[in-house]
């Protein structure tokens, strides 16, 4: 499985996975154009794209979707709630495959499991995505986990989660005190110590990589977001230096993860 995160944070999310026989972009918040090129010399393989999942409605997840869909001829994968959230705002396709949480998508050789995350749209969703080896969980966009469904996430090989914000740089900024508490809420984003903390309880003897992802560019830092993690791994007697851990970008793809 190879996973390249085009695009991740505040201003635009894009992630393509590939299989040998699959390949998914989930979101489309970029320009087709961006996509592209982002892509790179990957680029020709939009055109056999199996599916566009879509985590909910926000612009920073759509923006590209149109133009996607026009120019691959993809089915798109969405919850009604999010279709119908953007039927009316947005060109989208005629026709869209439903999809809820808990009810697996198969694929040739990939199996996609909806989950339910937290954040204040219709019905916002992440993604366990497996094949016959591997095991990656896609989570952004959410305000919180719930601990009773660590087990269906728990022990994966790899980990896409979201360090949105640090806490004292989200309430130093200029931002509206409405903004903030919407951002710092359990239907807002995740701190960098919320998922660190996370991580903490779900990784184990599978997890290889980690991915910090949909970082705030004016709430966040590169820096901040690993020192943090490394603070709160180590107390809870966790070793960072014991997996591959990247930062997601917001202007240009990081490089390909290949599990």
């Amino acid at each position: 499985m190879e996973i390249t995160i085009l695009a991740s944070g505040s201003k635009g999310n894009a992630t393509f996975i590939r299989t040998e026989h699959t390949s998914l972009l989930i979101d489309a918040g970029v320009t087709y154009r961006q996509i592209k090129l982002r892509m790179q010399e990957k680029s020709p393989m939009l055109q056999n794209l199996d599916g566009v999942l879509l985590t909910h409605e926000h612009s920073d997840h759509t923006k590209g979707l149109y133009q996607t869909i026009k120019n691959t001829n993809a089915p798109l994968y969405t919850s009604k709630e999010t279709y119908s959230a953007i039927k009316n705002t947005l060109l989208v396709p005629h026709e869209y495959v439903p999809i809820i949480a808990d009810r697996s998508l198969m694929f040739s050789d990939l199996i996609i499991t909806p989950i339910k995350t937290s954040h204040d749209v219709a019905y916002s969703l992440g993604f366990i995505i497996q094949n016959a080896t591997k095991r990656l969980v896609y989570i952004t966009d959410t305000g919180f986990l719930q601990e009773d469904e660590f087990h269906k996430i728990e022990n994966a090989d790899a980990y896409i989660m979201e360090a949105n914000y640090d806490v004292a740089m989200l309430f130093d900024s200029p931002r509206p005190y409405y903004l903030k508490k919407r951002i710092d809420s359990v239907k807002g984003h995740l701190s960098n110590a919320d998922s660190a903390y996370y991580l903490t309880q779900l990784i184990g003897e599978n997890t290889k990589t980690i991915v910090l992802a949909h970082p705030s560019q004016e709430c966040n830092t590169e820096s901040c977001a690993l020192n943090t993690l490394h603070d709160v791994f180590k107390a809870y007697d966790k070793n960072p230096d014991n997996y591959d851990i990247h930062i997601a970008k917001q202007h240009e793809p990081i490089p390909t993860i290949k599990l």
